[in-house]
């Protein structure tokens, strides 16, 4: 199996991200997390904290004859993973969602693709070029006057554009700032070892944030009780799913009227005679 994508389907997929930035309107914007709400617009996004060793997501185009024709696909992003990692996650399954329409999941050694599919691989430099537009990354580089990429170099950038470590050693050598030597030195460094150097730097670590989101799960509850379509009960069950309490949100069990019983009422009829 090939090890890299060819020249065509390279400037295939830059041109698709072009496209997309443009779409977006984000063609001189850093993406970072906004990516999450991007992803929303095309998708119904479900954030849960898988486990660390679960894959980084996955896409539900269809599952069933009769779910075909849904509105928006299902994304989940495991955030038990760094947050850079879930901003990635996002980007390839954007792909995946405009461009293929099939379901994906990611693997979590997503970022090692020599052995990946050509469809993962275009999924990967989409995520890249999308996050990491050449522009705004020679801007960036200007701006903090990075001019000989040194470790730092990578994990600043690393840090501006809430990206993986590997991904930004990747975009740096395909945008031709560094060579194959230093891409392998770099690639080369062990988690730990990038970790001690983010300390050393004062950069943040990127750690995840085990946060759950169900969509619009919470507002679509919250409407309800409000309402009155659902019982206190019920929204506390709802919002549980979401990991929130009604009180977190502001809302307290209110008094119910609950209707009379039949004794009740036939002494109220015999009050009344």
């Amino acid at each position: 199996m090939r090890k890299g994508l060819n020249d065509f389907e390279i400037e295939e997929v830059k041109n698709q991200a072009r496209e997309k930035l443009g779409v977006c309107r984000k063609t001189n914007d850093i993406i970072g997390t906004q990516i999450f709400s991007i992803l929303g617009i095309y998708a119904r996004v479900i954030c849960y904290p898988f486990g660390i060793n679960a894959p980084w997501g996955f896409t539900r185009i269809s599952g069933s004859q009769d779910d075909a024709g849904l509105e928006k696909p299902f994304v989940a992003i495991n955030t038990s993973i760094p947050v850079p990692c879930q901003v990635f996650a996002a980007a390839h399954e954007l792909y995946h969602i405009w461009y293929e329409q099939a379901p994906d999941v990611i693997p979590s050694d997503l970022l090692d693709e020599d052995e990946k599919e050509t469809n993962e691989k275009k999924a990967n430099r989409f995520a890249a070029e999308f996050l990491i537009d050449e522009i705004m990354l020679r801007q960036e580089m200007e701006t903090y006057k990075i001019k000989k990429v040194f470790i730092k170099a990578v994990l600043q950038l690393a840090d501006l554009f809430t990206v993986p470590y590997k991904a930004m050693v990747k975009r740096l050598h395909e945008t031709g700032f560094i060579g194959d030597d230093e891409r392998e030195k770099f690639l080369a460094e062990s988690d730990k070892s990038i970790q001690q150097f983010r300390r050393r730097y004062a950069f943040t670590l990127g750690e995840a944030d085990n946060r759950i989101v169900v969509d619009n799960l919470a507002d679509l509850s919250v409407n309800a009780y409000e309402v009155g379509l659902i019982t206190f009960e019920k929204l506390e069950y709802l919002l549980g799913l979401c990991g929130l309490k009604p009180q977190e949100l502001g809302i307290n069990k209110a008094f119910e009227n609950k209707f009379p019983s039949d004794e009740e009422l036939d002494i109220i009829m015999e009050e009344s005679e």
